[in-house]
């Protein structure tokens, strides 16, 4: 199941904002995302590298610039 896949990858999720994030990672998933594309991509999308700078987001759209920087305030 998806969901085990992000709890073996130790992501949590946040009810706030509808997303699993793992702040070691840098990287969150919209539930919408992770509801519309397969295990397998998300798996992938796990284990790709990142530039570790900054947080990595995964919707079905992308987010505005104010709502990465709220996000990434709230997530640390």
């Amino acid at each position: 199941m998806k969901d085990d896949v992000l709890k073996e990858a130790e992501y949590w999720f946040n009810f706030d904002h509808a997303l699993f994030y793992n702040r070691k990672a840098k990287k969150a998933f919209s539930t919408e995302y992770v509801d519309d594309k397969p295990e397998e991509e998300l798996a992938r999308r796990i284990r790709e590298s990142t530039d570790s700078t900054g947080w990595t987001f995964y919707f079905n759209s992308p987010p505005s610039e104010g709502v990465k920087r709220e996000l990434e305030r709230v997530l640390g």
